[in-house]
């Protein structure tokens, strides 16, 4: 199989900036007047547009939410300063949170870049570039705009109602001057997500690092979002192409070798590297002022199967050993969470994002498989007991479908906590489909409306066809 290799360039062509804070902050434009005239004229200038999207994902306002929706939901809780976290422990987020307003244009602004270079490379700009080439260019250029949107209907959509009309503002062209649109539908939203993972997983490169995103990680992400629609068998046919892919992608022997091997671990399947000085660092070493929730504690005392004898001293023990290495005195490391090891400084690595890994891929395919018409609930169990047999505690045994459904969003929360919020997703998710009461998770959920965060008033103040959400 071919090997493709894209060449890392660190500069980042272009940065996007607002023109002034009471504009419509869902358009952007470049701040250096880009022309399409002069700027993707080859392969070489075109790949620095898109390492130039690769870039913008890494940035401070959109790299390290996950912490925010691990004190949303019920992983963790924020103990110390951190941006823009006003009402995220407690359910009570503020229309005028300006971290939430810096976080909703960081996403367009990749969305933008990522309309530039489609625009720019099929209208033929780039002179000489094989159409294979080309393609795959294109291919992670729609990789990224649908995982921008995926994140922007998650984080301000009613994204678990797929007749709702409370999507996200759709733009697909780039954009050079301010216009105001008014919020697409869940559905419009979920169907132009579902193109751009079609083409992805169809064009997308094969056997490249992990931290660009190829046709298996549009595979992967596109077997979540039909998880996400309720596409029950698609997303558990899907989810099992992709643990069985051609590859070379596989769980780690041990837990702990997927945060030793970052974005080089044999189960990441997209997760953005970081650079070697604080250019294209992510800050995910804010986790030091997160702590676990009692919610999570409790659960991982329980998989060993005596309460209240788990101990964080040495290497820990009685807990889950998963969150015994995030959290035990000999592995949390500097930050206090053994995931995120790195120190902001210029001599470290970096914290990697763990955007996509095969083991939620797993535990994808053991809910879906569970929740579709005729699916096999042995096939489920199957997937679910694979990760708990990699972490080292007892398989689970199958007693019904509701209890089966709890143990894998339970496991989800073991597996993947402080990595991208899906802990939170489940919750709103699970309550939606009729398997969760909300308070029951966390007492401070007490109304659906808490369920979407509110649309930020300086997007509203520059977009006034845009309708806030409910509750706020």
């Amino acid at each position: 199989m071919k090997q493709h290799f894209i060449k890392i360039n660190t500069i980042l062509l272009f940065a996007i900036a607002l023109t002034s804070a009471s504009c419509n902050i869902d358009d952007i434009q470049p701040n250096n007047k880009l022309t399409t005239e002069n700027t993707v004229r080859d392969e070489a200038s075109a790949q620095l547009v898109l390492n130039g999207v690769y870039d913008l994902g890494k940035e401070f306002d959109v790299s390290f939410f996950p912490l925010h929706l691990a004190a949303y939901g019920n992983e963790g809780m924020i103990s110390g300063f951190m941006s823009g976290t006003k009402g995220f422990n407690t359910n009570e987020v503020p229309v005028d949170n300006i971290f939430l307003t810096n976080l909703y244009s960081g996403h367009y602004k990749i969305i933008n870049s990522a309309n530039f270079l489609i625009q720019e490379l099929e209208a033929g700009k780039a002179v000489g570039i094989s159409e294979e080439k080309k393609g795959e260019m294109i291919a992670q250029a729609k990789f990224q705009r649908a995982f921008t949107y995926f994140n922007l209907l998650r984080y301000f959509g009613e994204f678990y109602d797929l007749n709702s009309s409370y999507g996200v503002v759709l733009r697909t062209n780039f954009s050079t001057v301010l216009e105001a649109k008014p919020r697409n539908t869940v559905a419009e939203v979920y169907k132009q997500i579902e193109d751009d993972l079609l083409y992805a997983s169809l064009m997308g490169p094969v056997n490249i690092d992990h931290f660009y995103s190829g046709s298996l990680a549009a595979k992967a992400l596109l077997s979540k979002v039909y998880l996400y629609e309720r596409k029950f068998t698609e997303a558990a046919t899907l989810a099992d192409e992709v643990i069985n892919n051609a590859e070379g992608y596989m769980l780690e022997a041990q837990y702990s070798d997927i945060f030793k091997n970052s974005f080089n671990s044999s189960e990441v399947i997209f997760a953005p590297k970081t650079g070697p000085d604080n250019e294209g660092k992510t800050a995910m070493y804010q986790v030091n002022t997160t702590t676990y929730s009692q919610t999570l504690k409790s659960l991982a005392d329980a998989q060993a199967g005596t309460l209240n004898d788990g101990s964080l001293s040495g290497s820990g023990s009685g807990y889950d050993p998963r969150f015994a290495f995030a959290y035990s005195n000999t592995t949390k490391k500097s930050n206090g969470n053994g995931k995120y090891p790195f120190l902001n400084t210029i001599a470290s690595q970096g914290n990697t994002l763990y955007h996509l890994r095969l083991a939620e891929i797993y535990l994808i395919k053991a809910e879906a498989e569970t929740r579709k018409t005729g699916g096999d609930l042995t096939v489920a169990l199957e997937n679910l007991n694979e990760i708990r047999n990699r972490a080292g505690v007892a398989e689970k045994e199958l007693t019904d479908k509701a209890t089966l459904l709890e143990d894998i969003r339970n496991e989800k929360l073991l597996e993947l906590f402080f990595e991208n919020g899906e802990g939170w997703f489940d919750i709103v998710r699970y309550v939606n489909l009729g398997n969760l009461t909300a308070s029951s998770v966390k007492a401070t959920l007490v109304s659906p409306n808490q369920f979407v965060l509110p649309i930020p008033l300086q997007i509203i103040a520059g977009n006034k066809t845009v309708i806030q959400n409910k509750g706020y």
